[in-house]
């Protein structure tokens, strides 16, 4: 009898370019590639990564396949409830999107992870194994906070002009 191999969790990488993919057939159907390659970086990190870190922050995790469905259904929504007509700028719009969503019903998603969490570190101590795999949304946090530290321009205080003053 041959076992089936056993299906393999996604990769974080895998997560985001599958809900960047997503977003650009949805909301960028018919934008130019200049218009996509300008606005996927805004994208990935306040759209995309913003769930992990807002999961992270208060300690919990999703399954991968559960935190590409519930930004996914979010997307959706968007795309038949929202108002899509007089959308000037699609990347702070989705953001906007997002966080509502997550302002009243993120209270269930800590709920539904705090319980899973649980469950999993049950699991772990009757399996006499303390050790788990990298979490994926964890990475992606930590992905978004670095991105975030890139994109902030440094500090121009406290620098001393190079230049003698004349007087």
């Amino acid at each position: 009898m041959k076992l089936k191999p056993r299906p393999e969790q996604q990769t974080p990488v895998e997560i985001v370019n599958d809900l960047l993919f997503s977003i650009r057939n949805q909301f960028y159907i018919d934008a130019p590639t200049k218009k996509w390659a300008q606005d996927s970086a805004f994208i990935r990190r306040n759209v995309v990564l913003w769930p992990a870190a807002w999961l992270n922050n208060r300690g919990v995790t999703l399954p991968p396949a559960r935190y590409k469905e519930i930004i996914l259904g979010v997307l959706n929504e968007v795309k038949v409830h929202g108002k899509t007509a007089v959308v000037k700028y699609w990347p702070g719009y989705l953001k906007h999107c997002l966080q509502e969503h997550f302002k009243h019903q993120g209270e269930r998603y800590y709920e539904e992870a705090k319980a899973l969490r649980a469950s999993i570190e049950t699991a772990l101590q009757m399996a006499g194994s303390a050790t788990a795999k990298v979490d994926p949304i964890t990475v992606m946090a930590e992905a978004r906070r670095d991105l975030l530290k890139a994109a902030a321009r440094p500090s121009s205080r406290g620098k001393k002009n190079s230049q003698p003053e004349l007087f």
